[in-house]
């Protein structure tokens, strides 16, 4: 294997890795290869299951006692694939108010920390939980659900 910067060789052995690229400090790979240029330094990491690595990383952030840091909210909103204006929109505050959780200048409230760590665990395709919804949510007034669920073979479902 060769250096893409130098064109040096490269060596691999596996090593435990400091993974900053995820955002959160503190986070290590354990026993990865990583491949070194002898030349110019430069190195390349194989993170096998890459999507599985990022779940299991948000389960231990909102598995954790102490309150969601400003690093730890990015990820989980990365995470969760939201911009910043969609993690606003469904934690039903301010992009500016986001984007201060996020910058470590506010901390996020009890509450919205409770809110965004359940949505990481009970997360949901995005066809089955549209962010319009949330958006009418705020402006609607109170109403009481009128529905209708009928019992078949299979279970529950709405009626139309």
């Amino acid at each position: 294997m060769t250096c893409i910067e130098c064109g040096s060789k490269m060596t691999t052995k596996r090593e435990n890795f400091k993974y900053d690229a995820s955002g959160l400090p503190g986070v290590t790979l354990v026993n990865v290869k990583v491949s070194r240029c002898l030349g110019c330094g430069a190195y390349e990491v194989a993170i096998p299951r890459i999507e599985q690595l990022h779940e299991q990383m948000a389960y231990a952030v909102v598995a954790k006692r102490a309150r969601l840091s400003a690093p730890e909210i990015s990820f989980l909103r990365r995470f969760l694939g939201w911009s910043g204006a969609d993690f606003a929109a469904h934690l039903g505050t301010t992009p500016e108010t986001a984007s201060r959780w996020e910058n470590g200048r506010t901390p996020m409230g009890i509450q919205a920390d409770r809110l965004l760590r359940s949505m990481v665990v009970h997360r949901s395709p995005v066809e089955h939980f549209e962010l319009t919804l949330f958006k009418e949510m705020a402006r609607d007034a109170p109403s009481p659900l009128r529905a209708r669920f009928v019992a078949d073979r299979s279970g529950w479902k709405a009626a139309a």
